[in-house]
């Protein structure tokens, strides 16, 4: 069923960089017809998610509802019961907090299996832990960036970290002082005792202490710790809200000033349409979305609607590196030599041939510890005990929080975060010992203060983790991991498979074969998986040293206490299997071992935990920029035409009008939490998509 309405703009996503696209829209070109499309709804109170009709989503946690909270005025502050808040709008809420047992929580939508993605208004903004880091500028300035990035029009001697600088700058003016590592209204840093637990250590270490309000890495060194940048406002999370609130109002719909403006949410953009030139004609959807099941509502039937874009018109894909790739697959756009590989479902041939999609994804790895505190008892007033069942312990946090936008819930963990460079010595005796590439950051290490337990009992809420028995959680994650894969459906061309990114190192019947990877010039990705390996052992053997001589701190592999002493979980070791508990943390096969463990049925406390390999939804790369190089480095000559993405006018090479400007087009995972530079990204697109002149 066609709309009859036609459109300049349709922009699919308003996470981070459709907010912020569809923001530009409107503003420098308010006579353009626009849509924007979001898979879910409103979740942030801002911007209509404490609305009656979108409470129905779970969304919402009933003290919030109930209890009111402060309203800024001509800088004094008022109490008004009337005012809700969601359960996103609370930094503290992204660890698992105690209010959950009040309602049904909130989750991450299961957009389509295998692929968890933020779903609502903001995007995975509503739901990660919204840290905030600049690349160094050595990473912005490489061959590739500085090929994609630098044009005649810059002057002479001008490198990629110069281009992006005043995108970054815009980014912050429109995040206000949003971006810090306080986010509590008294300024407070709160859970901060593990800080100052691991400090000495570190620094015996020569880790170096960095301001903790400086997002810049380029200031931060090689080997640092600090206390990571958040993005909170006046203790409510921020980040994609900033720019949705410029064209959504606290009710959920298009503020009157922008009348050409339509936003049509709970509405899936299932494939984008072409005409015989390929030159881009709409999209087709399908509303309501999956995002509307557990409601409260009953939903109206399914309908599919077609939505037109005028001629010249464009689509802009904004919605996170592997949705945007299951809509071009299902637009007829990929890598035909691969096509039986990556959509074994299809019986024609894709419509547009474009090598680059699906085809190198990137995304960081992380591999878990446990830290256990065995010391004397600290007391800690200023702490949330994380146990969901324990709701009584935490009120009058919560409380504090709601009133005066003040306490623990305003505080994101993790609390301590380091960068170094993986010491490659430390695993020489494996056989696949290799060196780095150069003496650049390889890792990122996490002092997270929630763990699995035990925590303190409802009779004694006042004791925290420090009081032992307590564990707390480290992550450690590459920053340049070297494997990439693909994106893959399954046979029903609808569903994705997981990308096999974690240090997988195992052949599979799916992997392009040699005479493929010639052709595509595409290095042997399970070889790269071995070296990230080599990486993930060498740090983790680093982190365990670090403390290794305290005498209050023991660190597991594994998540702690005595869950992994089970034989049930057991690494191989060369011709072995050794449970996890009993591996020898100094001996590089045993923590090679570890490193490389999978095991889906590893359970505590009932719930499902991770230790290695786990996902950080940080992907990147499914339609990268390219210009005259591939993201390996090659020369693309003739391939040129069927490459990536044209970073002149964001459109998706082979076709006309289909433009992305989320994470898919970063030619490589982003060194660093991504978010600040997805965003900076965002706005470099707006430019070139919708110019302010």
């Amino acid at each position: 069923m066609p709309d009859q309405e036609q459109y300049d703009y349709i922009v699919v996503g308003l996470g981070y960089a459709g907010a912020i696209v569809t923001a530009r829209l409107a503003e420098r070109a308010p006579d353009a017809k626009i849509l924007a499309i979001e898979y879910g709804g409103p979740v942030q109170a801002a911007t209509g998610g404490a609305t009656q009709e979108n409470v129905t989503i779970q969304m919402t946690a009933e003290m919030f509802l109930n209890a009111g909270a402060i309203v800024r005025q001509c800088d004094t502050q008022r109490y008004e019961p009337k005012m809700p808040l969601c359960m996103p709008d609370v930094p503290g809420n992204y660890n698992n907090v105690a209010f959950r047992p009040l309602s049904d929580g909130y989750y991450l939508q299961q957009q389509f299996p295998a692929c968890f993605q933020g779903v609502g208004l903001g995007g995975n903004g509503i739901y990660n832990g919204a840290l905030y880091q600049e690349p160094a500028n050595w990473w912005w300035n490489d061959k590739i960036h500085n090929d994609i990035f630098v044009t005649s029009a810059h002057p002479n001697g001008t490198q990629t970290s110069d281009v992006m600088k005043p995108y970054f700058e815009r980014v912050k003016k429109e995040l206000k002082d949003a971006i810090k590592s306080s986010p509590s209204m008294d300024g407070v840093h709160y859970n901060h005792g593990l800080y100052d637990l691991v400090k000495p250590y570190l620094i015996d270490n020569q880790f170096d202490e960095v301001n903790p309000d400086i997002p810049e890495l380029e200031e931060a060194g090689k080997r640092f710790f600090t206390v990571p940048t958040v993005n909170a406002h006046e203790g409510i999370r921020t980040g994609p809200s900033a720019w949705l609130q410029k064209f959504i109002n606290s009710d959920g719909n298009v503020r009157p000033e922008f009348p050409n403006l339509k936003l049509m949410m709970y509405t899936e953009v299932l494939n984008v349409n072409l005409d015989d030139r390929n030159a881009v004609t709409g999209v087709k959807v399908k509303t309501p979305s999956s995002a509307k099941q557990g409601g409260l509502k009953k939903t109206k039937p399914v309908d599919e609607i077609i939505f037109n874009v005028k001629k010249g018109g464009k689509v802009i894909l904004c919605c996170n590196t592997l949705p945007t790739n299951r809509i071009l697959y299902r637009s007829g756009i990929g890598c035909e030599e691969l096509r039986n590989s990556v959509m074994p479902g299809s019986t024609s041939s894709f419509k547009v041939n474009n090598e680059a999609i699906g085809t190198v994804i990137q995304e960081h790895i992380t591999t878990s510890l446990g830290m256990k505190y065995t010391g004397v008892e600290k007391h800690q007033p200023n702490s949330v005990h994380f146990n969901p069942g324990d709701f009584a312990g935490n009120v009058h946090h919560l409380e504090n929080y709601v009133k005066n936008r003040s306490g623990p819930f305003c505080q994101f963990g993790p609390v301590v975060a380091s960068h170094f460079v993986a010491n490659m010595g430390l695993i020489k005796d494996l056989p696949e010992h290799h060196k780095l590439p150069d003496d650049e950051v390889t890792t990122e290490l996490f002092y997270n203060p929630f763990g699995i337990g035990p925590y303190p009992p409802p009779c004694n809420p006042n004791l925290n983790p420090f009081n032992g028995p307590g564990t707390f959680s480290i992550y450690v994650m590459l920053l340049r991991p070297e494997q990439r894969g693909l994106f893959r459906l399954e046979k029903d061309n609808d569903t994705a498979e997981w990308v096999e990114l974690y240090m997988c190192n195992a052949n599979q019947d799916w992997d392009p074969s040699p005479e493929q990877r010639d052709r595509l010039c595409l290095p042997d990705y399970r070889e790269a998986a071995n070296r990230d390996i080599g990486v993930m052992t060498a740090s983790i053997m680093e982190v365990l040293k670090i403390t290794a001589d305290a005498p209050d701190i023991k660190l597991t592999l594994g998540p702690g206490d005595k869950q992994t002493i089970d034989e049930h979980y057991t690494c191989i070791v060369g011709n072995e299997r050794i449970p996890i508990g009993k591996l020898d943390p100094e001996n590089p096969e045993h923590v090679k071992g570890f490193v490389t463990y999978w095991g889906d049925d590893f359970c505590v406390n009932g719930e499902r935990v991770p230790v290695t390999r786990l996902e950080e939804n940080h992907y990147n790369c499914s339609a990268p920029l390219a210009r005259n190089f591939d993201v390996f480095g090659n020369d693309l000559g003739e391939r040129k035409d069927c490459y990536g993405v044209n970073p002149d006018t964001l459109e998706v090479r082979g076709t006309t009008g289909l433009c992305i400007a989320d994470s898919s087009i970063f030619p490589k995972v982003i060194y660093c939490h991504p978010i600040g530079a997805t965003m900076a990204v965002a706005e470099w697109a707006s430019d070139i998509i919708c110019p302010a002149s």
